[in-house]
């Protein structure tokens, strides 16, 4: 049974946040969405994924801060597709805002998207973010989408050229009725079967833009993720997703919004190898299976082909160089919304 907000709770907007085992990010992370919704009385939806008691003392003071935070404990392990799912369908209100452990909202956050939904009423609202190192020191790019990017779109020119910024889930804010009528099995196991369904949920409808950063969403580098597990089912998974929509949008909408994915994030550039490299995940197994004839020159191959060669220590130097250089040029953060 879904759980039910309390009779004081706004029923407009519910915000869910699935976890695992983190609560010295989790504990931040909701201390600045309870900045964010408090005034506002929405309530906040923990999902632990983590079946034992790693949050437990997280999660008890917060609820002892705020009222309206509720958890909700997995009885088993779901793993991020399907507890991402679980957590937009657990929250009962009219719309629910994901958000991941670790990231941080800026205080005008609810407010913002108040606003928007009452503006327009839309099934999907994309709110902006912005690009933070990981220890949350300083920003790396202000905003995932330009502040001249217009304020709705219609959910095909959508997918095509702006989805691949939705992978991040702090991004997603969803109208429940149409989000409850899309089956999610196409799209599980993709790594983004947040994104199959809400792409499905709003074909033949409009999107609504929020171009001011209401969230700050950590990352090594806006264009780069390196992940340090499955990486090519990863990289693969927007590519899976893309395929499973094409009964609904064409095959040649899922190849422009693989295309807009792959160039937002740099993957097949050298600099993404290279990143990948710096943290042991570009191997040579992994460069054979990535980088081929069919998708790169001879030189490229031959460069990548030395990157998966390089020991990492040498790229790890090259990245805290970068960063280092990003830090001085980067505006101080507000530690009200770094905690």
């Amino acid at each position: 049974m879904k759980p039910t907000p309390p009779d004081q709770a706004n029923p407009t907007l519910g915000i869910a946040i699935p976890t695992y085992k983190r609560p010295e990010q989790l504990l931040p992370c909701v201390r600045s969405v309870i900045r964010a919704a408090e005034p506002h009385r929405v309530p906040v939806y923990l999902l632990d994924d983590a079946t034992d008691d790693t949050n437990t003392a997280a999660i008890a003071e917060l609820r002892e801060a705020y009222p309206l935070v509720h958890h909700i404990r997995n009885e088993k392990n779901l793993g991020i597709d399907r507890n991402i799912l679980k957590s937009a369908d657990t929250c009962p209100c009219e719309y629910v805002w994901l958000l991941g452990e670790d990231d941080r909202m800026h205080p005008h956050g609810v407010e913002s998207v108040l606003a928007a939904i009452r503006e327009r009423p839309n099934p999907f609202v994309f709110a902006n973010y912005s690009a933070v190192d990981n220890d949350m020191r300083f920003l790396i790019k202000e905003r995932s989408l330009p502040a001249d990017f217009p304020g709705e779109l219609d959910g095909e020119t959508f997918f095509r050229s702006v989805a691949w910024s939705m992978g991040f889930i702090g991004a997603c804010v969803i109208r429940k009725a149409e989000w409850d009528r899309v089956d999610p099995a196409p799209y599980l196991d993709s790594y983004f079967a947040h994104v199959g369904k809400i792409m499905e949920m709003i074909h033949g409808k409009r999107v609504t833009l929020i171009t001011d950063p209401l969230i700050l969403n950590r990352c090594g580098s806006p264009e780069i993720f390196t992940w340090t597990g499955d990486a090519a089912n990863v990289l693969g998974g927007w590519a899976r997703m893309t395929r499973a929509l094409e009964p609904v949008y064409g095959p040649e909408a899922g190849k422009d919004s693989l295309a807009a994915f792959r160039r937002a994030h740099g993957i097949g550039t050298l600099k993404f190898y290279a990143y990948l490299r710096a943290d042991g995940v570009f191997t040579p197994s992994l460069c054979k299976e990535m980088v081929t004839p069919e998708n790169s020159s001879a030189s490229a191959r031959c460069a990548a082909w030395l990157i998966a060669r390089t020991p990492p220590a040498l790229f790890r130097a090259a990245r805290a160089l970068l960063m280092w250089g990003r830090k001085l040029r980067s505006p101080d953060l507000d530690p009200l919304t770094t905690g």
